[in-house]
């Protein structure tokens, strides 16, 4: 006696002699399927199966017989255009009524609905103060959203997505899952490989020029922020320009100042159509572990001195970019971006000029919040981006 399957009994009581006819019917139903991928194709059962075996690991059977159920109910809706995305709720529909809920959060589809698109489409994004209103912010919230339900249900545990969403702990960027964190940069690499960006049209030698210098490190900034989640930081940068600017004047380094704060305030091209997330740390002092290091000039090419020779051009810079941040944009409001990160270590307070120094930088604390104050102690060296890189630095490092 022939095995009577739960697939025959839902045949059976579909009518269903062969597993063909029904599909027959439905080319009498004349049904199209609106896919995903902006195609009209004609009904296929198959097409059912074929995912739920390959998504799910469902056996062929199970499979047949959701699509079975799923195309009986499509046919008594007398629906004759369907969505791909209806489908796949129908038989998610199925696989909750038959208990197969491992297989439905594996079928699952990630989306927002209607009513939420429109919304994020219609009014401003208050999640994220860094992100402006507009088409490029509404493609990135809506790809966050779907990253976001990928890393709830595909990255962390149940338990850990559930106290997450309950608030009892929060997973910080989940909609940026695939990318790491932060990223600390140091100017030396552009300065000797100059630029060659990935899917750029051409390729720069390393600069002669600080205001060149200056244009690769905004453009390897933009470039970066579209991998990382945080902040692109740039270390010691005042100290590394200072071989570009030992012949210009006062007022040259003030406008290359302005220029630096300006190209990263007003380069509103990241992710979202915001500006890059970037933080300079500075230095009054040059530290003990870039004292000796040979400095690396225009061109790529060694200088022949060392970094502690260029103290006083690395002081002017850094003198002139704060007088910048004290001054602030064209209307008087404060600079949010680049974040300027003042490295304070135990030689700060044996260096000349050191007072007046802290007394600006603390001015700019008090009339525009600017200045981030990083202590040195210790032989610890650290490089910001919003979070903070410390590693202790052995003898070979001083």
């Amino acid at each position: 006696m022939a095995k009577v399957t739960k697939l025959d009994a839902v045949k059976e009581e579909k009518g269903i002699k062969g597993s063909n006819n029904l599909n027959n019917d439905a080319t009498d139903m004349v049904l199209f399927v609106r896919t995903s991928d902006e195609d009209l194709k004609g009904w296929d059962r198959q097409k059912i199966v074929e995912a739920l075996v390959r998504e799910t690991y469902l056996d062929a059977d199970t499979a047949d017989m959701i699509s079975i159920e799923v195309e009986g109910q499509i046919k008594k809706s007398n629906i004759k255009i369907l969505t791909a995305p209806l489908v796949r709720e129908l038989v998610d529909a199925k696989l909750v009524e038959h208990g197969l809920e491992r297989a439905r959060k594996m079928h699952t589809r990630l989306g927002m609905p209607l009513y939420d698109v429109e919304q994020l489409i219609l009014n401003q994004n208050k999640e994220n103060a860094n992100v402006p209103h507009g088409p490029e912010a509404t493609n990135l919230t809506l790809a966050e959203n779907i990253k976001k339900e990928y890393a709830l249900l595909n990255v962390f545990s149940q338990d850990v997505g559930d106290a997450h969403m309950a608030g009892d702990i929060h997973l910080h960027d989940l909609g940026f899952i695939d990318r790491p964190y932060c990223s600390g940069q140091s100017l030396e690499y552009i300065k000797k490989y100059g630029l060659s960006l990935p899917n750029s049209l051409a390729i720069a030698k390393p600069a002669k020029h600080a205001e060149v210098l200056l244009a690769h490190m905004v453009k390897f900034a933009a470039a970066l922020q579209t991998h990382f989640a945080g902040a692109i930081g740039w270390d010691a940068v005042n100290l590394f320009f200072a071989p570009y600017i030992v012949d210009k004047t006062d007022d040259e380094i003030k406008q290359l100042a302005q220029m630096m704060i300006f190209e990263f305030s007003q380069q509103a091209v990241a992710r979202g159509g915001q500006a890059i997330f970037t933080d300079i740390n500075l230095y009054w002092e040059v530290p003990k572990h870039f004292e000796n290091v040979q400095a690396i000039g225009p061109g790529g090419e060694f200088t022949g001195k060392t970094y502690g020779d260029y103290e006083k051009t690395a002081q002017k810079l850094v003198w002139a970019l704060f007088e910048v941040y004290k001054e602030g944009d064209g209307t008087g409001r404060p600079f949010f971006f680049p974040k300027p990160l003042v490295h304070i270590t135990e030689k700060f307070f044996k260096t000349e000029g050191h007072e007046a120094f802290l007394e600006l930088i603390c001015d700019v604390a008090t009339e525009k919040g600017n200045t981030y104050f990083v202590f040195d102690r210790g032989n610890t060296a650290k490089i910001s981006e919003c979070c903070r890189l410390s590693f202790k630095l052995e003898q070979s490092d001083l």
